[in-house]
């Protein structure tokens, strides 16, 4: 029986394509539960709803980031909106990132046992990762590679004030009337403090946070691949 879990999640509410894993484990579903009883007791169906969900999340403030831009190209004012509706929708993409990621590691912790608190039970806790290379070293392997990211990004979520410069500094960086692609960038510099990013004869990299996405999207994707293999492989030993 197939759940639709994604249709349960911003996908039913938007164009955006649900991610093709995501589909093909309700087809796994669909193959493994014969009835709506059995599917929605199952952990893997839950857990492959949340994780959907904020993988949903993510798409959408990324969608509003552009949307923003185009609904106010020529009215009057548009720059400032555009650029005060983007930095408003990115503290919302960095969130939705950031609790997309915790979505992952719970149910890893779930799915492997891992002795930890649910407060711990994040990728941001090197206890989690010991634990996880630990109790199952062949799948920690398989996230490892995305480590890296997973810093770069939970970095960005942590230091959103810095990184998320008001628009009092961008317009004493770039001026005033600056052209609307400057006033819509971020900076882009791990050492920007927010006490100090209003002095003009400093230099940071600047960024069109759409470039952000266009990063991190590829290993969003790759995390919803992998721990739909470990979903499918739940629901096969159950």
């Amino acid at each position: 029986m197939k759940t639709y879990f994604y249709e349960r999640t911003a996908y039913a509410l938007s164009d955006q394509p649900v991610p093709s894993c995501f589909m093909r484990l309700d087809d796994h579903f669909d193959l493994n539960f014969t009835g709506y009883e059995e599917a929605m007791r199952h952990r893997a169906v839950v857990m492959a709803e949340a994780i959907c969900g904020r993988m949903a999340d993510v798409e959408m403030y990324a969608f509003l980031i552009e949307d923003a831009r185009k609904r106010h190209a020529i009215d009057a004012k548009g720059d400032d909106k555009a650029a005060i509706l983007t930095r408003s929708f990115l503290v919302g993409y960095l969130g939705a990132g950031r609790a997309f990621l915790d979505a992952v590691a719970v149910t890893l912790s779930t799915l492997y046992v891992l002795p930890l608190s649910n407060a711990e039970q994040t990728f941001s806790n090197g206890d989690f990762w010991h634990q996880l290379v630990s109790n199952n070293p062949n799948v920690h392997r398989r996230y490892h590679a995305l480590r890296m990211f997973i810093i770069e990004f939970l970095r960005w979520s942590a230091e959103t004030p810095q990184h998320v410069a008001p628009l009092s500094v961008v317009q004493n960086h770039f001026g005033r009337f600056a052209p609307r692609a400057q006033r819509l960038q971020v900076i882009d510099d791990p050492d920007a403090m927010l006490g100090e990013i209003s002095d003009s004869s400093r230099t940071y990299r600047w960024l069109d946070p759409l470039q952000l996405h266009d990063r991190w999207k590829p290993q969003f994707m790759t995390l919803c691949d992998k721990i739909c293999v470990d979903l499918e492989r739940d629901v096969n030993a159950s």
